[in-house]
């Protein structure tokens, strides 16, 4: 694969804005839960302003698309 080629790709991949938004929300997922595994408080922007988010508090107002982590060490750990 040349230069062109790729730069063509990651082009209609900014134009679909698929790919990027379901890469942005699994990061935002991974962070998530490893904020939850380290029992860290994950900082993200609502309304206009930074707020604190417990990630193992059951009441936090989670971001959109965001999943409670599941119990046990996550699969990505050993990356």
């Amino acid at each position: 694969m040349n230069e062109q080629d790729i730069s063509q790709r990651v082009e209609r991949a900014f134009e679909d804005g698929t790919v990027i938004d379901r890469a942005m929300l699994k990061a935002g997922q991974r962070a998530f839960q490893y904020h939850a595994w380290t029992n860290t408080k994950l900082r993200v922007w609502r309304d206009g302003r930074v707020v604190e988010l417990d990630p193992n508090d059951p009441q936090a107002q989670l971001p959109e698309g965001f999943e409670k982590p599941e119990g046990g060490t996550p699969p990505w750990v050993g990356l």
